[in-house]
């Protein structure tokens, strides 16, 4: 990614009652001398390497019982259900399969998917319990049905489940030497989200871009058990499928595990790649080296990793020259009202410039570096410079329904209509691409571009149906953005989202109209309820005092943050406010 340099001597203004409105809130005093007071930014805004989150082994183990004798069919399946989660999390379903017969036992396959429910599921003998206690049946069938929340397929990746969420499943129940067990049964296994959220781990294969110029997380589900072989397993294989064009694989499918493990033993974890992987070009090597360093250190790259081929030919260090790493970029906040722009960075507002078309402005893109733009309340986009300057009407003047930021200059617009979208660079208003889009719905109500610039999020309607979907973005060797993956990802069919953003590089959090609360997710991933301050309508993320918040923007003009975690107390920011963003 890209290095910026931040504000070159911001002039600092004291910004009188809307500041004062401000310091109340927050609990400040302020005296006179304050507004004399030179409130700068800092001079350079880095590119920072993102803290990771620790994904230690802190989970309930589950210790499930095998079959009870004489247990009826009922119990059978339910026992069997019971077992499942300690399949991926530490026994590799031994005890799942003494509910099952010897044939289905050797035929069924639990990874072929994993389907996650909300609730207790209803598991019911089909019609013949009568016949079952007086012991006149040799086989008889027992359904489940419950409440679906999404699927995880055999590759790791999650799918939100759709508007119905309601699944049935059969099973067929043998009696055995007297004894039901399970004859028949589908493939892959049935799991609660709180338990899934125990044995499942949540896994980001850092794929590489098409440009070449950054990594890109692809996210992934596997269970505890076996993430890591997993992990190095699917990022050999290639991306999902909804990242379409937008990064490429160095392995090509060439290069294979040589081994059925990654073995983690005294801190080192041991790779062995087939001999493919020396017949690759040396920067693809290294770069592959470099995928799955850092996919193996949840983004991180200082631990003892190991790599070899078949033939013993040392490939630890293939990546030592290769520089990409997983960061994030330092954006700060800013904040418009009325006529002004401000910048935040701590509770202290600097008054960066005004410019006409920010009264009662419906959106912002800016940064220091290169400026942005102003979705003005009349559809235009106005072009602004990093003194706030008008530099003219961006997109010829199509009305715009939203704006949102990208990379670098780049101001991403959703027209009134259609189907496209308009990528404009506020350092140049002629350069614009219009770029379709994959998904079939007629409005875009709100979207986000993620750290990175390589996949976007967008919040669609089509009539009576809602969809939260994610995409890639496709862009050449410059890092300009020539397309959109044409496929996508549903995350999200609940309806009235007016707000996204990405809370870092891998967590969306989303509003929802007259809502009181909104939603989070590691994208794509099991949804959870995000709190948010009522009437929200506008949300972005930006440090803090140094650290990664969220920021929310409510329907009143009042700006508020979550400071650190999405669990934090929301604290008043600024106040009298029509756009919030963040940039560099």
């Amino acid at each position: 990614m890209t290095r910026h340099d931040g504000f070159h001597s911001p002039k600092a203004l004291c910004l009188g009652r809307r500041a004062m409105a401000v310091a109340c809130a927050a609990g400040m005093t302020l005296s006179l001398s304050a507004c004399s007071l030179t409130l700068g930014l800092p001079t350079s805004g880095p590119v920072q390497r993102m803290a990771q989150v620790s994904k230690g082994e802190h989970r309930v183990f589950i210790d499930p019982q095998g079959p009870q004798a004489d247990a009826t069919a009922e119990e059978i399946v339910r026992g069997f259900i019971s077992s499942l989660p300690a399949g991926p999390q530490t026994d590799g379903f031994k005890v799942a399969r003494q509910f099952l017969t010897a044939e289905a036992a050797a035929k069924w396959k639990p990874d072929a998917k994993v389907g996650i429910y909300t609730g207790e599921p209803s598991i019911q003998t089909a019609g013949a319990a009568a016949e079952e206690a007086a012991g006149s049946k040799d086989t008889i069938q027992v359904n489940m049905s419950f409440s679906n929340v999404g699927q995880v397929n055999s590759h790791g990746i999650y799918s939100v489940a759709g508007n119905s969420g309601t699944v049935s499943e059969a099973f067929t129940v043998r009696s055995v030497d007297g004894q039901w067990r399970i004859d028949k049964l589908p493939d892959g296994i049935f799991i609660g989200e709180s338990d899934f959220q125990q044995v499942f781990r949540q896994v980001q294969l850092y794929q590489l871009s098409n440009s070449g110029n950054t990594l890109v997380p692809d996210t992934r589900w596997f269970g505890w058990r076996q993430w890591r072989t997993l992990a190095v397993r699917e990022l050999l294989d290639g991306a999902a499928p909804w990242m379409g064009n937008a990064v490429r694989s160095v392995s090509a499918g060439k290069v294979t595990l040589s081994m059925d493990s990654v073995p983690s033993t005294g801190g080192r974890i041991d790779v062995k790649l087939s001999n493919a992987a020396a017949t690759l070009p040396s920067g693809d090597r290294s770069m592959l080296v470099r995928q799955i360093r850092l996919t193996l250190g949840d983004g991180n790259d200082d631990y003892d990793l190991h790599i070899v081929d078949d033939s013993g030919l040392d490939l630890s260090d293939a990546d030592s020259h290769v520089t990409l790493a997983v960061e994030q970029p330092n954006r700060h906040l800013y904040t418009l009202a009325n006529k002004s722009l401000v910048s935040i960075t701590s509770q202290n507002l600097v008054k960066v410039g005004e410019t006409d078309g920010a009264v009662n402005a419906r959106a912002l893109v800016f940064s220091s570096r290169g400026g942005g733009a102003v979705l003005r309340a009349d559809g235009n986009v106005e072009c602004i410079d990093s003194s706030v300057r008008s530099c003219g009407i961006m997109f010829a003047g199509v009305d715009a329904t939203w704006i949102t930021t990208g990379l670098d200059r780049e101001v991403w617009m959703v027209p009134s209509g259609g189907r496209t979208l308009f990528v404009g660079d506020a350092g140049n208003i002629e350069r614009v691409a219009e770029l379709p889009t994959p998904w079939s719905g007629e409005r875009v109500r709100a979207m986000a571009i993620s750290p990175e610039g390589s996949r976007i999020v967008a919040a669609v309607e089509d009539g009576d149906s809602s969809e939260l979907v994610m995409t890639g973005i496709r862009r050449d060797s410059d890092g300009t953005a020539v397309g959109i993956s044409p496929h996508y990802v549903v995350l999200s069919h609940v309806a009235g989202i007016n707000a996204v953003t990405f809370y870092n590089d891998t967590t969306i959090v989303y509003s929802v109209a007259d809502s009181p609360s909104g939603h989070q997710q590691s994208a794509p991933g099991p949804e959870e309820t995000q709190t948010l301050p009522n009437g929200t309508v506008a949300v972005t993320s930006a440090q803090i005092n140094q650290t990664q918040s969220l920021i929310a923007l409510d329907d009143s003009g009042n700006v508020r943050y979550a400071r650190g975690s999405l669990s934090s107390s929301w604290r008043v920011l600024d106040l009298q406010t029509s756009a919030i963003a963040s940039g560099e």
